[in-house]
């Protein structure tokens, strides 16, 4: 717990994993995730609460004020006694994205997408790596 001009500040700890490791393990006076639902912003002192994630990406207010912005593909999250938990297959730090290679993969599933003739299974892989692309491309452009 912060203080700031004598108006105490909670925060929460975070930890935000993929199946390779902690990418960010912290604290945080907000975040914001993107549940299936929409955006939820988890403060400290949350109802213990427990969603499913979308394609998006995940902010972290952090306590001197700075925001650190991943994209993040589909995941799980939990959150309880000032502790959250975001699961998910693959984050990326916003300033870290390589915006080219987020243009070529968005290329390469469109060109698979364009094949009328596709497999359910390979159809719905190149959706995904669709709508991952367009999703980095979205968190790179933005910024903070």
């Amino acid at each position: 717990m912060s203080t700031s001009a004598g108006t105490e500040r909670r925060t929460l700890g975070i930890r935000l994993l993929t199946p390779e490791g902690p990418v960010f393990d912290g604290v945080a006076q907000m975040v914001i995730v993107p549940s299936v639902a929409g955006e939820v912003g988890i403060l400290a002192r949350h109802a213990p609460f427990i969603a499913q994630l979308r394609v998006g990406d995940v902010r972290i207010h952090q306590p001197d004020g700075t925001i650190v912005v991943y994209a993040t593909t589909e995941g799980y999250m939990s959150v309880d006694d000032d502790h959250l938990l975001v699961l998910v297959e693959q984050a990326e730090l916003a300033e870290e994205i390589d915006r080219p290679r987020a243009e070529t993969a968005l290329a390469d599933a469109e060109q698979i997408l364009s094949d009328t003739a596709l497999e359910e299974t390979t159809r719905l892989t190149a959706e995904k790596a669709k709508a991952r692309a367009e999703n980095r491309m979205r968190v790179a452009d933005r910024g903070v």
